[in-house]
């Protein structure tokens, strides 16, 4: 004897359709809640971070100098060279940031930023794209500039050699900057900036050291022989420098 499968439509199929239903429904919110995973992790691969800076930001004749308003004048002046997308100029940066931050915030020493961009191989690249965005936060935000150098050199692999225009932009959207700043960074129009610095930088740093390399430190015109701590990387050079 042969039995008859019910349509959908018919009289006791009800369960059918609920289940199907019911598919839908739990497919529909595992999607929209990888989507918004996906959205909260591309925000927060964004972030820059929110750090105060107890000290002025200024750029001006090709290098971004940081200096309290209490700086002693006996402090001695520091100049660094570094390229955005050398390897060796981020595991310095890792080690003397916060000493950096401190003691230009207690007065203790000026800091003198040269950007450099010998990694891009002579065409624009990630170096004097980030060169260029460092040197247009610097002219208007210092908050901004601290924490989009420190970003950018302590995630290297994904922000320095990585983002684009764009991200750059909007990495800075809780910064309130002008839109004439940020529409600048967007598409591009400052790289000429970055270019301009990079170069200039290059020529001094040749005249001082014969080459061009990095990271190079030097105090008050003396250059800084970097110490390598155990791990075989840079270690910080501050307290070798500021005066107690």
């Amino acid at each position: 004897m042969s039995q008859k499968i019910k349509a959908p439509n018919e009289k006791g199929a009800g369960g059918f359709l609920w289940g199907v239903v019911a598919i839908i429904v739990i497919a529909a919110v595992v999607i929209a809640f990888v989507v918004w995973k996906g959205s909260s992790k591309n925000a927060d691969a964004l972030a820059i971070g929110q750090d105060d800076v107890d000290f002025s930001v200024t750029a001006q004749d090709n290098k971004v100098t940081l200096k309290s308003d209490k700086v002693a004048k006996d402090a001695p002046v520091v100049d660094i060279y570094e390229d955005f997308s050398c390897p060796h100029c981020a595991d310095l940066v890792t080690a003397d940031n916060e000493d950096i931050k401190q003691a230009v915030s207690d007065g203790k020493m000026t800091v003198n930023l040269h950007f450099l961009n010998f990694l891009d191989g002579g065409k624009p690249g990630s170096s004097t794209r980030a060169a260029a965005v460092a040197t247009v936060l610097a002219e208007n935000n210092p908050k901004a500039f601290w924490n989009m150098h420190a970003k950018a050199f302590l995630d290297q692999d994904e922000v320095a050699r990585q983002w684009g225009w764009e991200q750059f932009a909007d990495s800075l959207k809780d910064y309130n900057l002008d839109d004439s700043v940020i529409n600048s960074i967007r598409d591009g129009s400052v790289q000429k900036k970055g270019k301009d610095v990079a170069a200039a930088n290059t020529e001094e740093l040749k005249q001082k050291a014969g080459k061009v390399s990095a990271p190079v430190v030097y105090a008050d015109g003396k250059e800084v022989q970097l110490k390598r701590g155990e791990n075989g990387k840079p270690s910080s050079w501050v307290s070798d420098v500021v005066k107690d």
